[in-house]
């Protein structure tokens, strides 16, 4: 049974409004965090390193069931299962062994930061805002992408192959991500913000 096409794009709304009122809310908590208390890397990393290990964990757990504390999100768990099939199996794996490996880096960084004492963790506010617009705006690209390859399709066999390109894609992102962060960073250091 196929959503009707008004249903779709109000659900999509929601889960955009949804995601990005998370991360928004979520960035804020942290900026806050850190300015209130004294917080080293080190520890940021083991912070960071428990929740996406414990993330991947419950993820694993889950396993293929679409249930959720938020109503939007478990809907779209049950419209992309019906739609993906098995490709929607291999993509929440792939995402909940990426958790694992970016939470196994975080205590390699934790662990090698250990013994420093001195590096504080700060927070730029130029700096900041920059990569929670940057941060944004992949999400949304990354949703808008999503949602045309997923809803425009017409059978699963649409979708063959989908995770390991959207995953290749999201790569090739992070690494240029990661290029534009390095070159803000030494554009505010140069410039001494």
């Amino acid at each position: 049974m196929s959503m009707e096409q008004k249903e779709l794009s109000n659900m999509r709304l929601k889960q955009v409004a949804m995601t990005n009122g998370i991360l928004l809310i979520t960035l804020i908590f942290f900026f806050i965090i850190i300015n209130v208390f004294s917080i080293t890397f080190a520890y940021f990393f083991l912070v960071l390193g428990v929740l996406l290990f414990f993330q991947a964990i419950f993820g694993f757990f889950k396993g293929d069931s679409t249930k959720s504390i938020i109503t939007i999100f478990e809907q779209v768990a049950i419209y992309e299962k019906q739609k993906m099939g098995s490709e929607w199996y291999k993509q929440r794996k792939v995402g909940y062994i990426w958790n694992l490996i970016l939470s196994g880096l975080m205590f390699l960084q934790f662990y090698w930061n250990h013994n420093s004492t001195d590096n504080i963790f700060q927070i730029e506010p130029l700096f900041m805002s920059i990569i929670v617009f940057l941060l944004l705006v992949i999400v949304n690209i990354n949703l808008i992408i999503h949602f045309r390859k997923v809803d425009r399709s017409n059978s699963e066999s649409d979708l063959k192959g989908y995770t390991w390109k959207s995953n290749l894609m999201g790569v090739a992102v992070g690494m240029v991500l990661a290029f534009i962060i390095i070159v803000v960073t030494f554009s505010l250091v140069i410039s001494g913000i």
